[in-house]
């Protein structure tokens, strides 16, 4: 895949004329998905490349850079999925005051420069100063083809990132994996932890130092998966301050099932596929241990009847997966 980090005042002559979905796409969700399987289509009839167009950093970071800014993917997270779904160019704008303050004209001029041949869009994007413009605005420049894509919508609401956030914030990462297709993770390293789950518990477990702008699921206990290199591994997850131990700090640890590599200092993904039960204070190690098995056989049980959106997620991620 062709990533190319674009200034609008040099756009540099290199973009081979393409089909181009256009969006933040944070979370990539079947919405987005959706988009990228029309701009497919198309191409595929003109013989031409299909392009994810995207926006770095994210436009509140210049409105309001005091806010502190979560997202459910980082941006090379959409650039693996851009290229998973089939994208042979991922071409990144950069995101300024002077971007921000481009008229409609202005910022079909800079598509048009970019080889456009067919924009890809949702019905509701808008762009351009003060988001001036709109799909009607696309439309009646006639710079490149314009194709607009109805809402995907999930239990008769639109499927959308604001619509998703909340779910995984609450832990209902299961309902927010259905529109997407795939589960919902996190990227970071693992680090040292208390080390009681080798100690006293006799599960071990890997504690990830989560890479900070994502999203993060309630506390609980999670079934899900790890990635370690190119592997997928199911895996039993724990958000919380381990309240048996009366911590003050939460962590992010998940016990790899089938697994027994050393993986400190590595970086891995967790992934979040349905929330099992709410963190719990036990009144010993004993009763804490007999839950953490319990939990151990609940998830291998949840992760071995969620083969499709295992494997989509598998694929999405270039893993294989370990059975």
């Amino acid at each position: 895949m062709n990533i190319i980090r674009i200034n609008h005042k040099h756009i540099p002559p290199v973009f081979n004329k393409t089909v181009a979905c256009i969006g933040y796409f944070d979370g990539f969700h079947k919405g987005h998905q959706q988009l990228v399987k029309q701009a497919i289509e198309i191409a595929q009839k003109k013989n031409i490349d299909v392009s994810i167009i995207t926006f770095d950093p994210d436009p509140w970071h210049i409105f309001k850079p005091e806010m502190k800014l979560y997202h459910l993917m980082s941006l090379s997270d959409k650039i693996q999925v851009s290229k998973s779904l089939g994208a042979q160019n991922f071409y990144i704008l950069t995101f300024t005051k002077d971007f921000a303050a481009l008229s409609a004209d202005q910022f079909h001029d800079v598509l048009h420069q970019m080889n456009i041949d067919t924009l890809v869009c949702g019905f509701d994007f808008q762009y351009g100063c003060k988001n001036a413009g709109n799909v009607e605005t696309l439309k009646k420049q006639n710079l490149f083809d314009v194709v607009v894509v109805d809402s995907i919508n999930e239990d008769n609401k639109k499927i959308s990132s604001s619509r998703i956030e909340p779910m995984i914030l609450e832990g209902n990462v299961y309902d927010a994996n259905h529109m997407t297709g795939y589960i919902y993770s996190i990227h970071g390293k693992i680090v040292h932890g208390f080390k009681r789950g080798s100690t006293l518990l006799n599960i071990p477990t890997a504690n990830l130092l989560v890479d900070e702008e994502y999203v993060i699921p309630n506390t609980g206990v999670y079934a899900g998966c790890v990635s370690v290199d190119d592997t997928l591994y199911y895996a039993m997850i724990n958000i919380g301050k381990n309240p048996t131990f009366e911590n003050e700090i939460q962590t992010i640890e998940a016990h790899i099932l089938n697994f027994d590599q050393d993986l400190y200092e590595k970086e891995v993904r967790f992934y979040f596929y349905k929330k099992i039960r709410d963190e719990k204070k036990f009144k010993n190690i004993d009763e804490l241990k007999d839950q953490l098995v319990s939990d151990i056989k609940t998830t291998q049980n949840i992760m071995t009847s969620s083969n499709e959106v295992v494997k989509n997620t598998a694929k999405t991620w270039d893993k294989k997966l370990f059975m």
